[in-house]
């Protein structure tokens, strides 16, 4: 395969450019830390959906009390994906959650009966606050890291050394989580008055096209590693349902869950209409559309090569046909060519446009492959559920004959470099991970030059001192499926599923 990398020329420290590189280098980061939070959630999705199926109302319960306190879930999450150690970073979070929360209530003078009756107030950890949702816990996560990034090896006078060191993180936070207490009122029903507005968008009369967007953007967004910033916004926060008991629940995600714990069989109610919109157009891609993609690369892999290819498309579509996970399919050719990048992108947004337009109720609890397809598709209509998970098909297979003809015919055109096009394909090398992180370490320019290292689904997400020192060429040939720079010092390396345990060896000091 060739080698697919995303950089930029060096810019003046102030230039536009380098300030955009910086701000997408903190989004990166951002991302990064909400991937935590969110992998739990299939956890969830599969207590709700087998305790609906099985009519076991304890195991909806375990499910649902999950989707109730996300807040205090991507406080946490945020927390430990931002900080350099994870214990403390974590009880800072929920220090940051108290505190931030009961001067909130306190000085803002919210009562219990506010937070259970105007939708603009909710009780947190049973404190009565304002209504942030997801944002309140990012918010008093990332103060959690920040505070242990800058404490966390703080020196203190010797009668005040008991509190040096990491145990000043909470207390550092607590005062910080007192302060923002003491803000946010202030300006809050602003930010709230904005969301408000986008939720009247992207919910209001032409949701055919909101979904559309929101299809083809979190596509174009992946081989950047933003597209984790693009969705928690619909996810989480857009949109409103009153549950039975008066609680008001946020985001297409959380509503689809709640919805199925409550019984509500067409997902729509007066405030939230089709719920799943925003997650189930990717069942037709994952299913359908990407495995084709994947046949229709091996056909045009040269005679010789098939053997390699074969090992590299059909293990990519088995991952995306069963989990959802896409990225070792779409890096074979989104760099490779900015057409089929396009193509996908587009399709991507038509999927979801076309599955509102055939009023699909499908939900994901983390990425649409068959496993979610079965557990919160087919399963919840087996119980009267209108999820009409056929739409997947009737959408699916058109898409996958498009993708067919479209990839051999660009491919062929073209002449792109798809994975056994090469005359020089290389064989795929065994390492053990032992020595894949030896060679990563050496190819990304050494320990010495890493300033943060962690993972999510399928990336080795960096933070580097000099990314001249990074040599793509190196990392491609151990494996790499793409490497891409983001920002100033950013690089995401994609391994596919090794790269968490690439990861957790550097940090153990391998």
């Amino acid at each position: 395969m060739s080698t697919h990398v995303v950089e930029h020329e060096q810019e003046s420290d102030n230039s536009p450019l380098a300030i955009l590189k910086r701000g997408l280098a903190k989004l990166s980061t951002v991302g990064r830390s909400l991937m935590l939070p969110i992998s739990i959630l299939p956890a969830a999705g599969l207590l709700l959906a087998f305790g609906d199926k099985f009519g076991i109302p304890l195991m909806v319960g375990a499910g649902d009390v999950l989707f109730a306190n996300l807040p205090i879930l991507f406080a946490v999450g945020a927390a430990v994906g931002l900080a350099k150690e994870s214990g403390i970073a974590a009880l800072a979070a929920l220090v940051a959650m108290l505190v931030m929360n009961m001067t909130i209530g306190v000085s803002a003078g919210i009562t219990f009966e506010m937070a259970t009756s105007d939708p603009r107030y909710a009780l947190v950890l049973g404190i009565p606050s304002l209504q942030m949702s997801v944002f309140g816990g990012l918010i008093a996560g990332i103060l959690a890291a920040n505070m242990y990034n800058r404490f966390h090896d703080i020196q203190l006078p010797e009668f005040l050394g008991f509190f040096a060191g990491k145990r000043f993180v909470p207390i550092a936070t607590a005062f910080g989580a007192f302060i923002l207490g003491l803000i946010l009122p202030y300006f809050w029903a602003y930010v709230q008055d904005g969301i408000d507005g986008l939720s009247g968008v992207v919910n209001g009369d032409n949701q055919a096209l909101s979904t559309f967007i929101f299809g083809f953007t979190e596509r174009a967004l992946i081989p950047f590693g933003l597209h984790h910033i693009w969705y928690p916004s619909f996810w989480y926060t857009f949109g409103e349902y009153t549950t039975e008991a008066g609680q008001v629940i946020n985001g297409d995600q959380t509503i689809w869950f709640k919805m199925l714990a409550e019984g509500i069989k067409d997902f729509d109610s007066e405030t939230y209409q089709g719920a799943g919109k925003f997650m189930q157009g990717e069942f037709p891609l994952m299913l359908f559309a990407l495995p084709a993609a994947c046949l229709a690369m091996y056909q045009e892999a040269k005679t010789k090569n098939r053997k390699i290819a074969a090992g590299i498309l059909f293990s990519a579509a088995l991952t995306c046909f069963l989990t959802g996970i896409t990225e070792p399919v779409e890096f074979t050719f989104i760099f490779v060519s900015p057409l089929l990048y396009l193509f996908n992108a587009v399709s991507a947004g038509l999927g979801y446009m076309f599955m509102y337009l055939l009023d699909a109720h499908l939900a994901k609890s983390f990425s649409a492959g068959f496993i979610d397809y079965l557990t919160l598709g087919i399963l919840p209509a087996m119980n009267g559920f209108e999820t009409n998970f056929f739409a997947a098909i009737l959408v699916g297979v058109p898409m996958a004959v498009l993708y067919y003809t479209v990839f051999r015919f660009t491919i062929r055109k073209f002449n792109l470099m798809t994975p056994g096009r090469a005359d020089d394909e290389k064989q795929e090398i065994d390492l053990s991970d032992d020595q894949l992180t030896k060679l990563t370490l050496d190819f990304v320019g050494g320990r010495e030059n890493l300033t943060s290292v962690t993972s999510c689904i399928t990336r080795l997400r960096l933070e580097v001192k000099d990314p001249t020192k990074v040599n793509s060429k190196g990392l491609e040939d151990i494996g790499a499926m793409g490497v891409i720079k983001v920002g100033s010092n950013g690089v995401q390396v994609i391994f596919g599923a090794k790269a968490q345990f690439i990861a957790d060896k550097i940090n153990a000091g391998f």
